[in-house]
C-alpha cells in the first residue's frame, strides 16, 4: 500500500443495525451511491458525526449482516432532514450516506501496528 493512500477503516458494528436496509444505486456515470434515512437519538448523532470526521477522504468498509458481502466507499457529511417521526424515542431524522462503491471482499490489507 502506498503510504499516501490511507487504510480503509471498518463500518462501526455498533452502527451496523443504521445501515440496514441501505438503498444503493448507479448514477448516470455509472458509479454507485448508497443511501438511507433514518431517525436517531442525540448520543447516536454526536457519534455518527465524529465518526464521519474521522473518516473523510477515506474508504469505509462496510459489512452485510451476516459478513459475507463488503462494499467500499467514501461517507458524505451527514445531512439533517428535520424532525424524527417518532419525537419522544428520537432527536432527528438524518440521511447517512456514501459514493464512490465497490464491491469489496472482506479482507482487510492494511498492515497492522
Amino acid at each position: 500500500m502506498p503510504l499516501t493512500q490511507n487504510p480503509i477503516v471498518e463500518w462501526p458494528t455498533e452502527f451496523q443495525h443504521l445501515l440496514a436496509g441501505i438503498q444503493v444505486a448507479a448514477g448516470e456515470d455509472g458509479k454507485r451511491y448508497g443511501h438511507i434515512d433514518i431517525d436517531i437519538d442525540p448520543e447516536t448523532l454526536f457519534l455518527l458525526n465524529d465518526f464521519e470526521a474521522r473518516v473523510r477522504h477515506r474508504q469505509v468498509r462496510i459489512r452485510s449482516a451476516d459478513s459475507a458481502r463488503c462494499l467500499i466507499g467514501e461517507m458524505n457529511a451527514l445531512v439533517g432532514l428535520g424532525a424524527a417521526a417518532q419525537p419522544a424515542k428520537h432527536a432527528t431524522r438524518v440521511r447517512i450516506s456514501f459514493h464512490d462503491l465497490l464491491d469489496d471482499d472482506c479482507v482487510d490489507r492494511s498492515p497492522h501496528m
